[in-house]
């Protein structure tokens, strides 16, 4: 039987579940893809223009918005007016500088700076809350659907807030929404800054850039001026405590000095140490005085002789005037009486008035010389008691100097304390001096190098880039969009996918008539009235496929036709292919086994009443006569009708009695059988036949459907022979590129007459 040699043949060629191996499953068959591509044109069209044309509505309705830039030059030297240090110093020059400096021109103060001084608060671009009318773009957004009252039913009652904080609240969305639109920036290695705002307002992006930028020199200068004022206060209120402390210091000093009596004079030092000195040399002179006096009298006491008291030698005799004209008279005395001798003698009362005179005068110098002795000698001592005296006054003196010495350490630390706080206190004035006078020179860290202009172009929508974009996308999205679809692909185009997927060749595939070729007959009868088409060149490469595969005396006379679900085109490729063979002049029986939903009465518009398969199968004689002939093709058939229990019928022998007996009578019977899944009808009717056709619909039967009706016709050991595509648009399955029989039936049209 057919059975037997084709299970035979599918043991030579290898496990049926087994799919093809192919021969390099890196490789990339870049035709596939194209003809991928191909068959999905109108995804990727259709995805194209629909991204582009809901692009072009949007980019319509989006406000375009125009970038001003102004730029600013770091300034990496100073100017330097006087040669004063300044309060605060300049700014770096490092990235993390110029990164702070960018952090603070995008400042919530120095934005918020800018929106009170230009009015922003007032514009309705960056105050949402002055906008009542509503865009089209908001209709986009489903909240804006919901009811203001659903939204109060599901959220609440807003919070009552005050006026002021109302007021608070929009400034800082505004702020907000100023920030979002500002852009600052520093190009790699360079110390300029570009500030950059975008605005629906050409002259208004300008202008605030621009103000922006102003604001941020002012702010710089303003810092300054804070930082130079805060100095200045800090070093007033220091100077003043200063003062307090160095006038304390110096009181505390003066009077230390006064209660220890540390007096001093002008460059001389302390009075005690100028009295120390002055009674230090005193006493010296005084001792030297005593020496000398000492000296003297030593020199009287030596020359001294009891018997001689005079001591007209010694100096201060010579020396003293009253001595000396003592002399002169006495000279004067003894020349006279030189004179007088020479003329009387010494008994002569002149003479001896003369002698007299001259010993009164003697007497007198004696008198004078004894004087001047004793006063040597009371000079002596007045010397030594003068001695005594300044050497106790010294040594008093000494003592009172070492307790004032004692205090002068604690004044010097008084007098160092007293001139630190003065020399603070000098430098703290000469620098409240210096910030003073830097208040009306100070300078920006940043110039401004280039001010923003009215830009001409809108930066935003660049609607030629933004097209380009989307419709590059679009066209990506598309080609995703089409392999996408090619993987999710549920069912089979080719007789080759089957192959490859479930281990079960094809025998044929037939192409989908469209309803101008028809014009107005059936299908079946199509085939009749076109016998040389396409439509029925497919039905036969069926039947030669089927006849031809196997060995020649082994070929199948009992062929059944199933699916796996209904609508696949069974029926009518069953009526149609007996139809073709008996118009072929072979004798033909069509048996309709399906008894759950019978097509072939209706479709072939029989009103005569003839016999049906489930009479024959319930007692009547299945004699030639009580069978339906048709006479386009003189195709005999069973028609079948509806029956509760259609196993019982084709589980019976008289079931296998009429297949036997139609065995005898023709030479090719084939079964309509119901499809698989949907009833276990054709398991049983697969033991009964040579051949079973498994009919799949054209791209649109699922594969997991496919796969497990094969699996159960194999599992009861039906001797599947083939798979059949049926209903295949030709004109799309050209697209695919295949290269199948479907391919030629569309292309080669000089073989068909269609």
């Amino acid at each position: 039987m057919y059975d037997q040699n084709y299970q035979d043949q599918t043991k030579i060629q290898g496990p049926q579940h087994t799919p093809a191996v192919q021969d390099d499953d890196d490789a990339i068959d870049i035709r596939a893809l194209g003809l991928v591509l191909l068959r999905r044109k109108w995804i990727i069209v259709n995805t194209t223009l629909f991204s582009v044309v809901l692009c072009l509505l949007l980019l319509f309705q989006l406000t375009p918005r125009y970038t001003a830039s102004a730029m600013l030059a770091l300034e990496t030297r100073q100017n330097q007016v006087v040669d004063v240090q300044a309060v605060m110093s300049g700014m770096g020059t490092d990235v993390a500088a110029i990164k702070t400096e960018i952090d603070v021109m995008t400042s919530r103060r120095l934005v918020g700076k800018t929106v009170d001084t230009l009015g922003l608060v007032r514009d309705r671009e960056f105050n949402n809350a002055l906008v009542t009318e509503r865009g089209f773009l908001s209709y986009l957004n489903p909240l804006n659907w919901i009811p203001e009252s659903w939204k109060r039913a599901v959220v609440g009652e807003p919070p009552v807030i005050s006026e002021e904080l109302r007021l608070a609240n929009e400034r800082a969305r505004v702020i907000d929404a100023v920030t979002a639109r500002l852009s600052v920036s520093n190009p790699p290695r360079s110390y300029t800054i570009s500030v950059s705002f975008e605005s629906s307002d050409a002259a208004k992006a300008a202008r605030i850039a621009n103000g922006l930028a102003e604001l941020y020199l002012t702010d710089q200068l303003e810092a300054k001026f804070e930082a130079t004022e805060r100095a200045n206060e800090w070093l007033n209120e220091r100077i003043f405590d200063l003062r307090e402390n160095v006038r304390s210091s110096e009181v505390a000093a003066q009077r230390f000095r006064e209660d220890n009596q540390l007096i001093q004079t002008a460059g001389a030092g302390l009075v005690s140490d100028q009295q120390l000195a002055q009674l230090n040399t005193r006493l010296i002179d005084a001792r030297t005085d005593l020496a000398r006096t000492q000296a003297r009298f030593s020199q009287i006491r030596n020359i001294s002789d009891p018997e001689n008291t005079d001591f007209a030698g010694l100096t201060e005799v010579l020396d003293s005037p009253l001595i000396q004209r003592l002399r002169e008279q006495q000279s004067e005395v003894l020349r006279r009486r030189a004179e007088l001798a020479t003329r009387y003698g010494p008994k002569h009362p002149r003479m001896i008035n003369v002698e007299a005179e001259l010993a009164d005068i003697d007497g007198n110098i004696k008198l004078e010389i004894r004087k001047v002795v004793s006063g040597i000698q009371n000079e002596v001592d007045v010397a030594r008691a003068r001695v005594t005296a300044l050497e106790a006054s010294l040594d008093q003196l000494k003592n009172e100097n070492v307790a004032l010495n004692r205090a002068q350490v604690q004044l010097r630390e008084l007098e160092r304390e007293a001139e630190a706080n003065r020399v603070l206190l000098e430098t703290f004035l000469a620098r409240f001096k210096e910030t003073t006078n830097q208040q009306d020179i100070q300078q920006a860290d940043a110039r401004i190098i280039s001010r923003a202009d009215t830009p001409l172009l809108a930066s935003f929508p660049k609607k030629k880039l933004i097209l380009a974009l989307v419709a590059f996308a679009a066209i990506g999205l598309g080609v995703g969009l089409a392999f996408l679809l090619e993987m999710l692909d549920n069912g089979y185009r080719t007789l080759d996918q089957i192959k490859t997927d479930l281990g079960i060749r094809g025998v044929g595939i037939i192409p989908m008539l469209a309803s101008n070729k028809l014009q107005g007959i059936s299908v079946e009868d199509y085939l009749l009235d076109k016998p040389s088409s396409s439509f029925a060149e497919a039905h036969r490469n069926v039947h030669a496929s089927l006849l031809y595969s196997g060995p020649r005396q082994n070929t199948p006379q009992v062929v059944m036709a199933t699916s796996s679900v209904p609508g696949e085109g069974k029926s009518t490729f069953s009526l149609c292919y007996a139809r073709l063979m008996a118009k072929s002049g072979l004798k033909v029986l069509l048996i309709e086994a399906d008894l759950r939903r019978p097509v072939v009465k209706a479709r072939l518009k029989i009103e005569v009443e003839q016999a049906d398969l489930v009479s024959v199968l319930e007692g009547s004689d299945p004699g030639g006569q009580q069978l339906y002939k048709d006479d386009d093709s003189s195709l005999h058939i069973l028609c079948g009708r509806g029956h509760s229990d259609p196993q019982k019928l084709f589980s019976g022998e008289k079931f296998t009695g009429l297949m036997s007996w139609a065995r005898e009578q023709y030479d090719l019977v084939i079964l309509d059988t119901p499809p698989v899944m949907a009833v276990s009808d054709s398991v049983v009717l697969s033991h009964h036949v040579d051949a079973v056709l498994y009919v799949v619909q054209w791209e649109t039967t699922p594969k997991k459907s496919v796969e497990s009706g094969i699996t159960q016709l194999r599992d009861a050991g039906a001797p599947l022979a083939g798979t059949v595509i049926t209903q295949v648009n030709i004109k799309r399955h050209q697209s695919y590129g295949y290269g199948d029989q479907g391919y030629y039936y569309g292309t080669k049209s000089g073989y068909y007459s269609n």
